[in-house]
């Protein structure tokens, strides 16, 4: 038999070679070459290199946790959004994963995470939120090609047709979740050693044997608890009683949290406080956390009576009122302090103190001792002499 039959039916056999699928992404690293990730310096102590303030200049002497949390406390205003979220935008993440990951055969070290909800205060293991939060979606993952020579092939030509990725976002009334799907390919193209002879003699050839096409999938996904937070604002106050420059008023503090202000006096009701927590390590994530509290305080007033939510105070007349009520994202103030329906009372503002019981024993004993004292003296004076 000819060769040139031979390099016929080679080139026919070339066209029936298959082909890559397109894909949008090439890149990848030979299986020789790759390495699990690493674990970097902590970014918030290493890598401060964003605009807060003189404290990022020292950051690079940082080393400890407390040296964290002062550098939290004196870069990120606690009831700053707008700090907290420049922060998060800006963190670079690389390829060791900031929570759990996972491997298959050609796609490694697979991360998806929900870095930060904009805004979001965190609440022990629930995330509140309002109607305008949005997903701040961080991943991360290496392509591998395994190119070393496949058994019994004598030449093997890789054909790395690449890789995809798609990130979906499932938001439930009370979970949130971030699905990432990545699906990879490449082509070898297989060569065997094949033994030729014709009428003159034989020889050996690396001839085409078959493409194997090596296919990879993989799905992560990460999750956060969520509650939605709609603020509907219901604390008011009122006027009741005007006495010669002092201003009687019911607050109904019904709400989170509540700043009630008259002239220079002021009334102040919160059931929490926020401090700043940083989450996903060594990246440090930063997120306004919870703390509960139920702290009620006056200035230049007094608090006559509380019920539950409802407080009565007394305070300096001044016609500077306002009422100003928050939850984690919203506020609403309202203000005016007219007391004209009330007119200027010519009454006083009775105060009836109450005498302890245990004052009245002794004044009573005393008493008693006294005329029983008086008794004998009278008895004395006026029954002879024995």
């Amino acid at each position: 038999m000819d060769k040139t039959f031979f390099l016929l039916l080679l080139i026919e056999l070339s066209f029936s070679v298959p082909s890559c699928p397109s894909y949008p992404y090439h890149d990848y690293v030979p299986a020789t070459s790759y390495s699990t990730p690493t674990r970097p310096a902590d970014i918030l102590l290493q890598y401060c290199d964003w605009n807060f303030g003189a404290v990022c200049l020292l950051s690079n002497t940082f080393n400890t946790t407390e040296d964290k949390k002062l550098f939290i406390g004196e870069s990120i205003a606690n009831n700053s959004f707008d700090n907290i979220w420049n922060w998060n935008q800006n963190i670079k993440f690389g390829k060791y994963p900031p929570n759990t990951s996972r491997s298959s055969t050609n796609i490694r070290d697979v991360w998806v995470s929900i870095a930060y909800l904009n805004p979001s205060v965190y609440d022990n293991g629930t995330y509140l939120i309002n109607a305008s939060s949005t997903p701040l979606i961080r991943h991360n993952f290496t392509f591998v090609v395994d190119t070393r020579r496949l058994p019994g092939d004598c030449r093997d030509n890789f054909r790395i047709c690449g890789y995809d990725y798609s990130i979906s976002v499932l938001n439930t009334s009370s979970v949130i979740t971030a699905n990432l799907n990545i699906r990879s390919e490449y082509l070898v193209d297989r060569y065997h050693l094949v033994t030729h002879c014709d009428l003159t003699g034989c020889w050996v050839t690396c001839d085409y044997y078959r493409t194997d096409s090596f296919r990879d999938s993989l799905t992560v996904s990460d999750s956060k608890n969520i509650r939605l937070m709609i603020f509907n604002s219901t604390s008011n106050y009122s006027m009741l009683a005007y006495y010669n420059e002092l201003s009687e008023i019911q607050i109904n503090a019904n709400d989170s949290n509540v700043f009630f202000q008259i002239g220079n006096s002021s009334f102040y009701k919160t059931n929490y406080l926020y401090r700043i927590r940083n989450e996903a390590g060594p990246y440090n994530i930063l997120i306004k956390e919870v703390i509960p509290a139920n702290k009620t305080s006056a200035y230049g007033m007094s608090i006559l009576d509380q019920n539950i939510s409802n407080f009565r105070i007394l305070a300096p007349y001044s016609a500077n009122c306002s009422l100003k009520t928050s939850d984690h994202f919203s506020s609403r103030t309202i203000s005016g302090c007219n007391s004209s329906n009330l007119g200027n009372s010519t009454s006083t503002l009775e105060i009836h103190p109450v005498r302890p019981v245990f004052f009245d024993s002794i004044f009573n004993a005393v008493l008693l001792g006294l005329a029983a004292y008086v008794i004998y003296l009278i008895v004395k004076k006026v029954m002879p002499v024995a």
